[in-house]
């Protein structure tokens, strides 16, 4: 229960990032300087790689029980009917532009959907490497990580235009991720809280610093989107979550989470086409609407299982 509350946080720091609330309200009023910028990134950005940690430890089961093509297809089908919603929903936009360009996104990741086609074949490439071993598992997860750092700082630094989507993708951002919820599943480790306190202190000390960092060197833009120090405390914070005793609740606190990652946009774009473009009210609405919406949701899914699986 403690993760699904987790879920519900992530859900939220995603819709206040896509809001622009925390980095251009707040920067053009004069609020948030370098340390600023580098502290909302860093900590908003623990969303992705915490998701992917939370989807292999439960995928840890589903692969025990041989279940992974089903896993695999209903990710695929999400990414492919709210791919086919915001194309109908942003049709406007999308008719002004080349149809190839359309279809590469569609390919490389579309949107912020792209978490989950990317989670689909970050989980088939560890189907495949767990016939080989737990060793060839951990080791491809280690150079595919390496080749996204690498191509990310490639980019940073000038020495390459290599498109973010090239990098920011399932093998090489999430795969690495989803091994190590694995293998927390797998092989839980055996940390002390005040353990995982310090390891969470030092994974977020060195995302800022890396931060930081970057900001100085070439600005604010882009942004650091792998930061070293998360592969320090996302699976510490994971670990520590696991740990807490939290009250149950009959809300779908996993599906809301999910149904919020997967909304928030329409939420986030609506608003200034009907003459509400304040970022604070999209954030509110984009989480607070959300989770109503899929709680009504999953009371109807229960008469209508189709609808249910749409979230």
């Amino acid at each position: 229960m403690s993760v699904d509350y987790l879920r519900v946080i992530l859900a939220c720091c995603v819709v206040l990032a896509h809001s622009g609330l925390a980095r251009d309200s707040l920067r053009e009023a004069g609020q948030v300087g370098l340390w600023g910028l580098a502290v909302g990134n860093g900590i908003l950005r623990v969303a992705v790689p915490v998701f992917t940690l939370i989807a292999g430890y439960y995928l840890a089961s589903t692969l025990r029980r041989g279940r992974l093509s089903g896993w695999v297809g209903h990710l695929l089908l999400l990414y492919a009917v709210w791919s086919a919603v915001y194309l109908l929903f942003l049709w406007p936009y999308y008719t002004t532009r080349p149809a190839g360009l359309t279809a590469t996104e569609l390919v490389l990741g579309f949107m912020h959907l792209w978490f989950l086609q990317g989670l689909a074949v970050s989980g088939v490439i560890l189907g495949l490497m767990l016939r080989l071993g737990r060793g060839a598992v951990i080791c491809s997860a280690v150079l595919l990580g390496l080749i996204g750092l690498g191509l990310q700082y490639a980019r940073m630094s000038g020495m390459s235009e290599v498109p973010v989507e090239h990098y920011r993708n399932g093998p090489l951002y999430l795969y690495p991720y989803l091994v190590m919820g694995w293998l927390i599943a797998r092989h839980p480790p055996r940390l002390s809280a005040p353990a995982l306190w310090a390891l969470m202190a030092l994974g977020l000390g060195l995302t800022l610093a890396e931060n930081l960092a970057w900001l100085g060197r070439i600005g604010e833009e882009p942004l650091l989107e792998i930061p070293l120090g998360h592969l320090i405390l996302c699976p510490a914070l994971l670990l520590w979550v696991l740990r807490l005793p939290t009250p149950a609740t009959a809300l779908p606190l996993g599906r809301a989470a999910a149904g919020i990652y997967v909304m928030h946009v329409i939420v986030l774009q609506g608003l200034p086409r009907i003459g509400l473009p304040d970022p604070a009210l999209g954030t509110v609405l984009g989480i607070v609407l959300l989770f109503a919406l899929v709680w009504a949701i999953a009371r109807l899914g229960q008469r209508h299982r189709w609808l249910a699986r749409l979230v």
